[in-house]
């Protein structure tokens, strides 16, 4: 069970060995595999929504909430957590619903549509994350670059323009590193998925 492919090999073989599989063995191992890699997918997403709560809990709120009253983001930012939290919950919520509908899928045709409605998610899931990062950053170099003391504190002649462009360069590479860590992490997941649901479809012409 550990290679798809070897166990699809085995099938199509199976006259030169004792070990029989049918296409229903076959439907049973992938459904297996499929809701395992759900599985995984659903834990990793809780441990990615629990372990930044945790360790914010031994971050200095002081000096966090002294900053966001600064530059007045302490609304903005009390928002900006609510939705994420709600966001991520729900996306928690699919995964767990993916993972229940892949397990109890009955037919090829339903296991094939759960498997792709997961991949949909997944991707659904990167994009969001990236995109809160990506505004709440700008948000808050926007708050700094207008407020009085930044604007106090620029040496004399100092383009603004040239700020912007660095700021948002340096935003664009995070956002690049935490693509990457998603790219390596989900997506492992992913092409696993996606080699289940071409075995599958390819296996009943679909």
């Amino acid at each position: 069970m550990e290679n798809l492919d070897n166990l699809k090999d085995l099938w199509k073989n199976q006259e030169e060995s004792s070990i029989r599989f049918t296409e229903k063995d076959i439907h049973k191992m992938v459904k297996k595999k499929s809701s395992s890699i759900v599985k995984w997918i659903l834990i990793i997403s809780l441990l990615e929504f629990l372990l930044p709560n945790l360790i914010f809990l031994f971050t200095d709120f002081d000096a966090t909430k002294q900053f966001y009253e600064q530059y007045e983001l302490t609304t903005t930012m009390m928002f900006y957590s609510v939705l994420h939290v709600a966001v991520i919950l729900v996306f928690i919520y699919v995964f767990y619903k993916n993972y229940q509908n892949i397990s109890a899928g009955s037919t090829v045709r339903i296991l094939l549509s759960d498997i792709l409605k997961t991949r949909r998610t997944v991707k659904y899931y990167i994009y969001y994350n990236l995109t809160i990062m990506g505004i709440i950053g700008l948000h808050i170099f926007y708050a700094v670059f207008n407020s009085d003391e930044f604007q106090a504190s620029l040496a004399s002649g100092t383009s603004m323009v040239k700020i912007w462009i660095f700021s948002i360069i340096f935003l664009c590479l995070a956002l690049l590193i935490f693509w990457l860590f998603y790219r390596i992490l989900y997506g492992f997941f992913l092409k696993k998925l996606k080699r289940n649901y071409a075995a599958l479809s390819h296996k009943n012409g679909l």
